[in-house]
């Protein structure tokens, strides 16, 4: 009888760590799973946010253009060195500007009153961004192209219908 006991036993014992072990391998798989999973998304989250900022900023940048499309509503300007759209609209008897430019790595925007001296550093940041670019091949084209912080690059092209566009010397 005692030698049944025992066989019982070991093999109570051989069945407890066999579930425990096949129990920590579940658990050390579901880990693993879990941190490849969390990889991914990191990885699908920052490659969205970048394509957005380059692609959102072209986007903005050519909606823009379209909604100011009239007699002297678009002009390409400079600001600290770097090119500007500007957009310029008669509110009220005055006539207001609206910048939108590359500066410390995003794209800033800001409005003020035609004549205002304007700080790059004073307009509010709307995306991260590396590089535009405002490309005019002629006074009704300009063409929009912006990189994003992982060197992507997107653009667009828009033909102004009402007017040609402004150039600032």
């Amino acid at each position: 009888m005692k030698g049944g006991v025992a066989v019982k036993r070991s093999r109570h014992a051989t069945d407890l760590i066999f579930v425990l072990s096949l129990f920590c391998l579940f658990t050390v798989l579901s880990l693993f799973v879990v941190i490849q999973g969390a990889d991914v998304y990191q990885g699908i989250s920052r490659e969205m946010s970048a394509n957005y900022s380059a692609r959102g900023t072209v986007a903005y940048l050519t909606e823009k253009v379209r909604q100011n499309d009239r007699e002297n509503g678009v002009a390409v300007k400079e600001i600290g060195g770097e090119p500007a759209l500007v957009f310029s609209e008669e509110i009220g008897g005055e006539v207001y500007e609206t910048w939108s430019y590359l500066y410390g790595g995003s794209l800033r925007e800001i409005t003020v009153k035609r004549g205002t001296e304007i700080v790059p550093e004073s307009g509010q940041p709307i995306m991260e961004l590396k590089e535009l670019r405002l490309e005019l091949p002629s006074r009704r084209l300009l063409r929009i192209v912006a990189t994003d912080t992982e060197n992507r690059v997107y653009e667009s092209a828009v033909c102004l219908q009402s007017a040609a566009l402004e150039v600032a010397p």
